[in-house]
């Protein structure tokens, strides 16, 4: 009995431990050369691929609601342009969306500031390999 109740704690505490380690803060990556201010909200910027995460806490996983998340990024044609430039919010559930067309860059790649309040600003990016329709990218953020 006794080490069935130790590997029953064992196993809740080595579960917290991977719960814990899923929501590790995301990396900084850096903003790139191309960096514009990000001005235009918007969802919807071009077609082709649908880009959609969710904006969660560091080390408990909340959902992080109304989180700014400016992003940017190449175009099919390999160059940067001003329509694949936009924010929207995260909503209740930390969770956002945003239809684009693939970043025609070596490697792909998808430019992202997030901020809300209460949260260091996260600068980062979205780095791929094969072209996809869907791209799922969970950040997690660092509390202040």
């Amino acid at each position: 009995m006794r080490l069935q109740l130790l590997t029953g704690i064992a196993l809740l505490a080595l579960s917290l431990q991977t719960f814990a380690d899923e929501c590790i803060p995301t990396p900084h990556r850096t903003t790139g050369t191309h960096y514009e201010p990000v001005t235009v909200q918007k969802t919807d910027i071009s077609k082709g691929v649908v880009v959609h995460g969710q904006v969660l806490a560091a080390l408990d996983c909340t959902p992080v609601a109304r989180a700014r998340v400016a992003h940017w990024q190449a175009g099919v044609d390999g160059r940067y342009s001003d329509r694949l430039r936009a924010y929207l919010f995260s909503d209740t559930d930390g969770r956002f969306r945003f239809a684009t067309e693939w970043p025609n860059l070596v490697p792909p790649h998808i430019h992202f500031i997030v901020t809300a309040e209460g949260y260091d600003t996260l600068e980062t990016q979205w780095i791929g390999a094969d072209r996809q329709n869907v791209i799922n990218f969970t950040m997690v953020l660092q509390k202040k």
